[in-house]
């Protein structure tokens, strides 16, 4: 009977006819209780409801459990992972007569409609959320990958210690939508990138690009770099100006390592005392050499940069070999002998006296040889002047006490000033420069100076 009733009720509602209202009306007064029972018992569903949107009428309020339940299976089944329901979903009780549960309506619906997080990991740099990844496994990927990507390049001395950042990295449970997730070489590579940070100025009426840049202590060129924007030096009021960019690494990655490296040991210098030489003098006696020694290094690296060298062990392969000076102990005579050798290695020609010559006072001697022949120093002695010394020419002064020696017109002169000589030592060449007709020297003696008395030279061999 109920069924018939139920017939009766829907046919009224699509034929809207009048015969059929006619009979309802003549066949209700009989049939009242036993419709008022049924009324009670199926009007009333659960309406169901996603993002504000109703999907569906449920006879019981556990159906939509089983609903929800059975999308789920299926979402963690293609995501082969769990899943998390992000939608709101809600129920409101309803008064709906004579209406059919929507099981496969809701189901259909809420496929269409919800969406699902899934399980992830998310990656953290000193606290910070930064990228999401895939699971544990990628997480562990990212710091591998990170602590390799500094690492030195294979060597045969060199070998790597540790590896360890500067920040703190972990990763933490995370649901998000599967289109979130990065690799782990792309979130390697974005924090192994530089993080930019900006300084900005809002513009105000009258600004200018040149008050600006003063006021931050930069360039216009540095501000125009800096807004590519800008279309000459027009600025609008409330323009937002970037001022600068400063880039600092997401992460930093530490690696110690040790090395071998070959270095010389450099020689050092021994002295040795020779009582026959003059003091003063000195000779190499032996040329030096560098050693060799192998170093251990511990080298810590931060982003491949070294900050820090440590040596931690050393062993000498090859002792230098020092270099040999041997200094003259032997006291510089405060005056020559008196008695001096002739200047001119092999003799020479006397072309010229002491005395007056062609009216004019010649202070000196002049001995002809060829050019490059020797010149010796006539008596022990200090050098007091080596160089050019006009009419002279290329010229040498010896001090012997209160007596001095010149030697000029000379061709190269072998000694310093300051330096001492021997009587007899090889002390320059023969030459023509200054005012000088042909190759010779000229050989004065005086006394008190340099420019002192001239003394006639014969007198002194």
């Amino acid at each position: 009977m109920l069924r018939s009733l139920k017939n009766i009720y829907q046919s009224l509602r699509r034929e809207r006819r009048f015969a059929c209202l006619l009979f309802l009306v003549l066949s209700a007064v009989p049939l009242w209780g036993a419709l008022s029972l049924y009324l009670h018992l199926t009007g009333y569903f659960y309406a169901v409801y996603a993002g504000g949107v109703e999907v569906g009428l449920l006879s019981e309020r556990e159906a939509l459990e089983e609903v929800l339940g059975e999308l789920e299976k299926e979402a963690r089944k293609h995501h082969e992972k769990p899943v998390m329901l992000e939608a709101e979903i809600e129920v409101e009780k309803v008064f709906r007569p004579m209406e059919e549960d929507q099981r496969d309506e809701v189901y259909a619906q809420l496929q269409r409609l919800v969406s699902y997080k899934v399980e992830a990991r998310m990656l953290l740099v000193n606290g910070q959320e930064i990228y999401p990844l895939d699971s544990d496994k990628e997480a562990a990927e990212v710091l591998k990958l990170l602590g390799d990507a500094f690492v030195p390049e294979e060597q045969e001395r060199v070998s790597l210690e540790s590896i360890r950042l500067k920040e703190q990295v972990r990763a933490k449970p995370h649901y998000c939508y599967p289109e979130e997730i990065r690799s782990a070489e792309l979130v390697a590579n974005l924090l192994l990138q530089e993080a930019t940070s900006r300084e900005t100025h809002l513009a105000s009426r009258g600004d200018s690009l040149w008050e600006i840049a003063r006021a931050y202590d930069l360039s216009v060129e540095e501000l125009q770099e800096a807004n590519p924007q800008l279309v000459g030096d027009l600025i609008r009021e409330g323009e937002e100006l970037s001022l600068n960019i400063t880039a600092e690494p997401l992460v930093n990655v530490i690696t110690v390592e040790r090395a071998k490296v070959e270095e010389e040991v450099p020689y050092g210098t021994e002295y040795t005392y020779d009582s026959s030489m003059w003091y003063q003098r000195s000779r190499v006696g032996a040329e030096g050499s560098n050693g060799l020694k192998e170093v251990t290094y511990r080298i810590t690296r931060e982003n491949g940069e070294e900050i820090e060298r440590k040596k931690i062990d050393e062993t000498v392969l090859e002792e230098p070999s020092p270099r040999v000076v041997v200094k003259g102990t032997a006291k510089i005579p405060t005056r020559g002998s008196g008695t001096y050798t002739w200047p001119v290695q092999g003799g020479g020609r006397l072309t010229s006296g002491f005395g007056m010559r062609n009216g004019r006072f010649h202070a000196g001697i002049d001995i002809a040889a060829p050019t490059g022949t020797g010149i010796l120093a006539a008596d022990s002695g200090v050098v007091v002047f080596s160089g050019w010394d006009g009419g002279y020419g290329l010229t040498l002064v010896i001090r012997h006490g209160n007596y001095y020696t010149r030697y000029a017109h000379n061709s190269s002169n072998l000694v310093r000033v300051g330096e001492t000589v021997e009587r007899g030592q090889l002390i320059g060449r023969i030459g023509s420069t200054g005012n000088s007709t042909g190759a010779h020297l000229h050989f004065e003696v005086r006394r008190g100076g340099s420019s002192g008395t001239a003394l006639n030279p014969i007198n002194f061999f």
